[in-house]
């Protein structure tokens, strides 16, 4: 574990491979293959909050960093939003202000990006929380939202101690898994049932924790993989299978 033999590129190479896995987990034959296939999709959003933070402190323009990441969120809106539900949005505000997952993960990370901005500058602590309650309100219906923008903040207030990291994102985690688990249990208190799909897609967020040991490997180098690579494999992919999903019915 202290060689560092993995570049920002492979594990890019990585979390795009596990990210097209978990989508594809509608072609699996049975349950169990499709749940192994998701919990294994969840090392992504690890990755990519990771290189999110580390890109705060690397990029020359915050600004533009910023612009370009707000940009990929816009264009792979659509593709999400095709994926996700099936179909095109029923008019601008269910587009906008859907309850579904509306955002995409992208969208999540611009917030999570503009976050950690605010809360490593000089501002007022009062103004830090308001912008930490409106970054969580903007994203409650985000895909990863209140994963997604607590890690990317917390990977970049602890960067230099990857312990800290990982104390940091597994409260994140235990936060979210303990929220969620207690819904589920009222609501099975309520039926008079365990809806096992549900538990077990509940269960499923600890794949996360697969991404900290390939973190741990990074070696702080770039790698040959094309900058913006992973943002745009994010919105192409998605179109695919959509297109996949439409010929399969």
């Amino acid at each position: 574990m202290d060689k560092k033999i993995l570049s920002k590129s492979a594990l890019q190479y990585i979390a795009a491979a596990a990210m097209l896995v978990g989508h594809m987990s509608f072609l699996a034959g049975g349950y169990a293959a499709a749940y192994l296939m998701t919990f294994v999709s969840r090392i992504t959003i690890v990755i990519m909050c990771w290189f999110i933070a580390e890109g705060y402190y690397r990029t020359s323009d915050l600004n533009k960093y910023a612009v370009r990441l707000g940009i990929f969120a816009v264009v792979s809106q659509l593709p999400f939003y095709f994926f996700k539900l099936g179909g095109a949005p029923d008019g601008v505000y269910a587009f906008l202000a859907g309850n579904y997952s509306n955002r995409n993960v992208i969208f999540t990370l611009f917030v999570g990006l503009l976050l950690l901005s605010v809360i490593r500058s000089g501002m007022r602590y009062r103004y830090k929380v308001i912008a930490l309650i409106c970054a969580l309100y903007i994203t409650r219906n985000s895909d990863w939202g209140f994963i997604g923008v607590m890690s990317v903040v917390l990977f970049g207030v602890f960067r230099g101690s990857f312990r800290k990291q990982v104390y940091a994102f597994v409260t994140v985690l235990l936060i979210y898994f303990i929220s969620k688990h207690f819904g589920l249990t009222v609501e099975f208190a309520r039926a008079g049932v365990i809806d096992i799909v549900s538990l077990m897609n509940s269960v499923s967020y600890a794949g996360c924790l697969l991404a900290l040991p390939l973190l741990r490997l990074y070696n702080g180098k770039r790698g040959s993989c094309p900058k913006y690579a992973l943002y745009v494999f994010y919105p192409v992919h998605l179109l695919c299978l959509f297109i996949v999903k439409l010929m399969l019915l």
